[in-house]
């Protein structure tokens, strides 16, 4: 395998430090010099989806999608902090920063003029796209497919012209729904590798993550202060929201963290309040109920494609859920009053406490589904909701493992569920 040599500097990416070639392991026919199980398996889809090591061609899309991809991301107004936390706080003259969106598209960059060159050099700039499919095996593509901060140096990297380098990346999750936004990354000569460089990475991620919460926060200020007095004038409770259900203000109730997002003339039901018309206000919408605040009655059909019913607020409506979070409502009904904080659902899901970000992603989706039927901190049905449940011995078939089970979990979900469970009010 060749050496590369790093553009505007005598050095090569020679990864002879990663260990001796005899014993590299290898996939297929290609020597891969080292035993992590991530690069393994990145490199093996690269050779399956015929990557050619020998071409490093990223694809680039045009200045007004990059533009719009800018502007939609929830980074769009802290970007800005983490160029100038790295500018200012990094005294490493071979260190470059992107910061690229989920899809891996490269968005913002930071660095010397000298290594911008070399970025430019290498296509590392703005809207080149940076996922397997079109650089193969990088330390962005790994953190696309498992969501964890990691490392690819020298000849890790499938591509060989990426072997003179090493590179660091760290996602960035939204707060809000805890969804992949963003990745962090930061990329050097191989042989000034940082040990540090990983936690570095890590730490502008979670400076990117409280940035977008901050910019949250602000934006909900700004609902409030523009149009929270459009509350003042309502008889009975109401909720002032954003776009996305999050809620700025409220009247006359106690205000859940956020709702499912509103929709011009479509009503929706909120839990301690009733049957809710959307009312849009600026970049918000003001909720006002429209209908009796009965008690609500959510029954659970598991004979065929899960149906979740709701009624009690004269106006029923019905929604058709996934398997997995018609399970996530069974675990939360066990629950009661006490709830299920993340790690715990990863637990009784996957085992282990090891997928918050895939718990929380899938809590969100729910949420969107069912409104305020659930609350959190921790997750758990909304005071006043009563689950009913029908099914038959069928329903949730164990083969399927839905669910890995614990010692301390409650049991496996192949028994019947029929009856109800309550949130008291």
């Amino acid at each position: 395998m060749r050496r590369s040599i790093l553009p505007g500097t005598e050095s090569t990416g020679d990864a002879g430090s990663l260990g001796d070639r005899s014993q590299a392991d290898v996939t297929r026919d290609l020597p891969v010099p080292t035993a992590r199980k991530e690069v393994l398996a990145s490199w093996q889809r690269a050779v399956d989806t015929g990557a050619d090591a020998d071409k490093h061609a990223p694809r680039h899309l045009p200045p007004g999608e990059v533009h719009d991809r800018r502007h939609r991301n929830a980074l769009a107004d802290g970007a800005h902090r983490l160029q100038r936390v790295f500018a200012e706080t990094t005294d490493d003259p071979d260190l470059l920063m992107g910061v690229f969106d989920a899809d891996g598209v490269l968005l913002w960059r930071g660095g010397t003029s000298r290594w911008l060159r070399v970025a430019d050099h290498l296509e590392l700039v703005e809207g080149s796209r940076w996922d397997e499919e079109s650089t193969a095996t990088t330390a962005v593509g790994l953190v696309m497919s498992d969501h964890r901060s990691t490392r690819v140096v020298g000849q890790e990297h499938f591509n060989h012209a990426l072997h003179s380098l090493y590179c660091a990346a760290a996602p960035i999750h939204d707060p809000r729904s805890g969804q992949l936004t963003g990745i962090v990354s930061l990329a050097g000569p191989v042989q000034g590798l940082q040990p540090s460089s990983t936690a570095f990475a890590a730490s502008m991620a979670a400076l990117g993550e409280h940035e977008i919460a901050g910019a949250h926060a602000r934006s909900l200020a700004d609902l409030r202060k523009n149009a929270g007095a459009r509350l003042t004038g309502i008889r009975g409770p109401a909720l002032l929201v954003d776009a996305d259900g999050w809620v700025a203000d409220s009247r006359g109730c106690t205000a859940p963290d956020a709702v499912a997002a509103p929709m011009e003339d479509i009503h929706q039901f909120v839990p301690g309040i009733g049957t809710c018309v959307a009312q849009q206000i600026g970049t918000g919408w003001l909720l006002r109920r429209v209908g009796p605040a009965n008690p609500v009655v959510a029954e659970l059909d598991l004979r065929g494609e899960p149906t979740l019913t709701v009624a009690g607020d004269g106006d029923d409506w019905q929604t058709v859920l996934t398997r997995r979070h018609a399970q996530i409502l069974l675990l939360l009904a066990e629950a009661s009053e006490s709830g299920l904080t993340s790690a715990r659902l990863s637990r009784l899901i996957f085992g282990d406490s090891g997928h918050l970000v895939t718990v929380r992603a899938e809590m969100s989706r729910l949420r969107r589904a069912v409104g305020a039927l659930l609350t959190s901190r921790p997750y758990r049905l909304a005071p006043g909701v009563t689950l009913h449940v029908s099914e038959d011995a069928s329903a949730l078939d164990p083969a399927e493992a839905w669910l890995t089970t614990p010692d301390d979990g409650p049991e496996p979900l192949d028994r019947h569920h029929a009856g109800k469970h309550r949130r008291p009010a």
